[in-house]
């Protein structure tokens, strides 16, 4: 069984009626997009002290969140730290990771939920050093981290202009007859948005009615030369470093200011088209 997520019911009830070209004209509307902190970037830790922080379980946690179950004492593996809008996705170095949302509190600190406190001791375009002061009153963490370069993933800024931003799911609709019965939605879902950083970063934020948060990461990468398909691995946070075997999706932009995207689903046996707007 299919789960579709982050959809209104009145969306869920056209579901099961609506069938129609992901390739339609759709109505290119006004956004509004904010700026950008500094630390909102991928970066690399070159040093860290003290324990990994204990993690707060939720009923609506990630599904790639394996780590709120281990001890607060275990020794702290940061490999690197993702800030993206409203959100943060930490990497360990024995490839878990954990997601959440980020609460700014002043110029120098900031909340990560099921995490604690950041409280920044320096930051420029290259360099970031931080503490953290744990949720479970542990001793602080403090991490040194280098800004990380995104060419590995990507070869120029033009492959990823407009595609590596925030984006809100509107609705989402079949392009081809499918049965309904095949699918669960999670009515539950009151709010999607999906990101796509220039790191490769590929995260799903759902808000459900209760307010409760849960988070899905992945990684993407572009699969054909004209920009227009990309690939994704499996929703555990890992990276990926080929299209070989993974499943795919193509992007249909809509002309400047491209403030939507659709994305369409390429197996025909799970037939879906996303419209998105620009968070």
């Amino acid at each position: 069984m299919k789960i579709i997520k982050g959809l209104s019911l009145l969306i869920i009830a056209s579901f099961a009626i609506a069938i129609c070209s992901c390739r339609k004209d759709h109505n290119n509307g006004s956004t509004t997009t904010s700026s950008l902190p500094k630390y909102e970037k991928r970066w690399n830790i070159t040093g860290v002290t003290s324990h990994r922080p204990a993690l707060s379980n939720s009923a609506h946690q990630a599904t790639n969140n394996t780590l709120a179950n281990r001890p607060s004492d275990t020794a702290a593996n940061y490999s690197a730290i993702e800030f993206l809008i409203n959100s943060y996705v930490i990497f360990f170095a024995d490839g878990t990771v954990q997601a959440g949302q980020y609460t700014v509190t002043s110029d120098t600190s900031f909340v990560l939920d099921s995490v604690g406190t950041i409280h920044i001791t320096s930051i420029t375009s290259a360099a970031f050093s931080f503490t953290i002061t744990p949720l479970d009153g542990a001793t602080p963490i403090s991490l040194t981290a280098d800004a990380a370069d995104a060419s590995g993933a990507f070869t120029s800024p033009a492959d990823i202009a407009f595609v590596t931003t925030t984006w809100t799911l509107d609705s989402a609709k079949f392009y081809l007859p499918v049965d309904s019965s095949d699918y669960y939605f999670d009515t539950s879902v009151v709010s999607t948005y999906v990101t796509f950083s220039e790191y490769g970063t590929y995260l799903k934020r759902f808000i459900h009615s209760d307010g409760q948060q849960e988070y899905q990461t992945n990684t993407w990468l572009w699969s054909n030369t004209g920009n227009s398909q990309f690939c994704y691995g499996n929703w555990d946070g890992q990276n990926i470093t080929n299209c070989n075997g993974l499943e795919s999706a193509n992007i249909i932009s809509y002309p400047s200011p491209y403030t939507k995207l659709v994305i369409e689903q390429t197996d025909p046996t799970d037939p879906l088209c996303f419209y998105l707007s620009k968070h």
